[in-house]
């Protein structure tokens, strides 16, 4: 008898002891979920990185995660939420979805084959009449030197086909000298605005490719003495067009689905604007392998592709403006060297796609 008690003592027992470290497990989960992912979502808050609109510490700018580290996170937080409120967590806390946007293939090229050698054609099919149409004028605002090929090329090359190269601007936001490439020995020595030219001499060669005059060429953090990206200067400049053109087109990076938090930084700049009003048409370029994130009940998606040889080679050359290396000309292939892969799986496709997705409200994305 004694034993029977002293057994369903210990049962008990056992029993309160599972309940309290399950809930403190579930706690700990929920306080704790996101912390994989601290280097992509943190820096939003984080005044050491980002204080009054200006980025005060571009060490932050180091690097992108790449899409292999990337996935196995994601791959890891799905494992350990499966079983929870939310299938997974990704981005920080995307929460639930009645459906997501469909996962993007970009195969790698054979071993060997890079921008250099690389070279395809397109079908001829124009699969852009089926997507939003600009506006008259259309600004296309990169944070870094190379953004605006990898990300928004194909919708670069239709908007100077549709709305002539007059029509159409780029803004580039940063500086770009915080990745660590910087500090490689070549570097050492250089000022702030030595490296800062280092890219833009890859950047405006890659514009010239895209067709895009210098006139609507705009270094936004230059009104800085200091050269440090502000994002005061991006809003100032999306209003100051908005203004002067009236019907304008703006495309930048996603506050939302994207894994550098300064291109979020960017992003949600130009969407406070449009959520209150002062600029009517925004759109916001993402990663491929950003893009089965997306919720697709809150987000239209609009998928820019080359039809013709012309413009697939503009594109190419627009990549290989990064990979370009000339030390008389003081060219080091700075894009390339960051992110050699999204330049080749580029290339490697006909159609060289550029996604595009366009909020359907302005309470959620």
């Amino acid at each position: 008898m004694k034993r029977s008690r002293r057994a369903k003592r210990l049962l008990y027992i056992g029993f309160s002891l599972v309940i309290i470290l399950g809930i403190a497990s579930y706690s700990h989960f929920k306080s704790n979920r996101h912390d994989e992912y601290a280097s992509i979502q943190k820096p939003l808050e984080d005044k050491s990185a980002i204080k009054n609109g200006v980025v005060v510490n571009d060490e932050k700018d180091k690097e992108d995660i790449k899409v292999k580290k990337f996935e196995k996170i994601t791959k890891n937080k799905k494992e350990k939420t499966k079983n929870h409120k939310y299938p997974y967590y990704t981005l920080g806390d995307i929460g639930d979805a009645k459906y997501r946007m469909p996962k993007v293939i970009d195969p790698m090229p054979p071993t060997g084959m890079t921008v250099d050698n690389i070279d395809e054609t397109p079908d001829g099919i124009n699969r852009n009449v089926v997507n939003v149409p600009f506006n008259k004028y259309v600004i296309f605002y990169p944070q870094h030197q190379d953004d605006e090929v990898l990300w928004a090329g194909s919708a670069i090359r239709y908007a100077v086909r549709t709305r002539g190269a007059d029509h159409v601007f780029i803004a580039l936001v940063s500086s770009g000298t915080g990745h660590k490439v910087f500090k490689e020995e070549e570097f050492k020595g250089m000022t702030l605005k030595e490296k800062a030219e280092y890219r833009n001499r890859e950047f405006l060669d890659s514009c010239k490719h895209l067709g895009i005059p210098r006139k609507n060429i705009f270094f936004l953090y230059k009104q800085r003495d200091d050269w440090k990206t502000d994002f005061n200067l991006e809003r100032e400049f999306a209003l100051k067009m908005e203004s002067k053109y009236k019907s304008v087109t703006h495309i930048t990076h996603s506050y939302k689905y994207d894994d550098h938090f300064m291109h979020r930084a960017n992003g949600e700049t130009l969407y406070k604007l449009w959520v209150n009003g002062d600029i009517k048409d925004l759109r916001f370029y993402i990663k491929p392998f950003l893009l089965e994130y997306v919720d697709a009940s809150l987000n239209n998606l609009n998928v820019y592709s080359v039809y013709n040889k012309e413009d697939y080679d503009r594109i190419r050359n627009a990549c290989r403006a990064y990979k370009y290396i000339n030390p008389a000309m003081y060219r080091a292939g700075i894009g390339y060297k960051t992110d050699y892969m999204s330049f080749d799986k580029l290339v490697y496709n006909k159609e060289e796609r550029s996604f595009i997705i366009i909020q359907n409200n302005k309470i959620k994305g």
